[in-house]
């Protein structure tokens, strides 16, 4: 399913790009946002496609992982730290629904003290402190996700990323039986790569 077909005659732009892929995030279909197109008509859309196509699959994760007992059942705590373009993205996440929970969102800001009442952490690869930040939630349930090349090195548990003209993801799978949580066996055939490597 490309985002174009899915809404002609529609202008591309964050609100209208995050209804078409909250259709297969609907459906629970992450292998179709893996067959998205990032390409598009201008260089503002292909930003706009890909920041919104990231927060699918980020909300889409979430959706294929089992948290351990304890977890807070009132709402999804979503934090995220990223420049303005793809925090305006995530924004558009507010209040939709993760595992029957609504999302929280909050903004992770450079010296935050706090990332352990997260759920779900998303680094850029833009964020200051990064290694600290995923030291800190290293043994806690809190799925982290980002961007940077080295994000699995440095303790994270998935990597997103853009190649081949789609959005592709490696897994750290030892780092998400550290935090205790559990990823889909479905979620595992769709990365490109599992790392069972344990982190220093």
């Amino acid at each position: 399913m490309a985002l174009d077909a899915a809404l002609p005659g529609r202008p591309l732009n964050h609100a209208t790009l995050f209804d078409a892929t909250a259709q297969a995030l609907r459906r629970g279909l992450i292998a179709v946002l893996c067959c998205l197109p990032l390409g598009g008509a201008t260089a503002q859309v292909d930003a706009a496609r890909i920041d919104v196509i990231r927060v699918a699959f980020t909300l889409n994760f979430a959706r294929y992982t089992g948290w351990p007992e304890g977890a807070p059942t009132d709402s999804f705590r979503l934090c995220v730290s990223a420049g303005d373009s793809l925090y305006e993205a995530f924004a558009t996440a507010d209040n939709t629904l993760v595992r029957g929970r609504p999302v929280r969102l909050r903004r992770i800001v450079p010296g935050a003290a706090d990332v352990s009442r997260c759920d779900l952490l998303y680094l850029s690869g833009t964020t200051e402190n990064r290694s600290g930040l995923l030291q800190s939630v290293a043994s806690l349930p809190v799925l982290t996700v980002g961007d940077d090349p080295l994000f699995l090195n440095s303790g994270g548990t998935i990597r997103l990323f853009t190649g081949d003209q789609r959005m592709q993801f490696d897994i750290n799978l030892a780092q998400a039986e550290r935090a205790r949580l559990v990823l889909s066996p479905q979620l595992l055939r769709l990365a490109r790569s599992v790392s069972q490597d344990k982190t220093p």
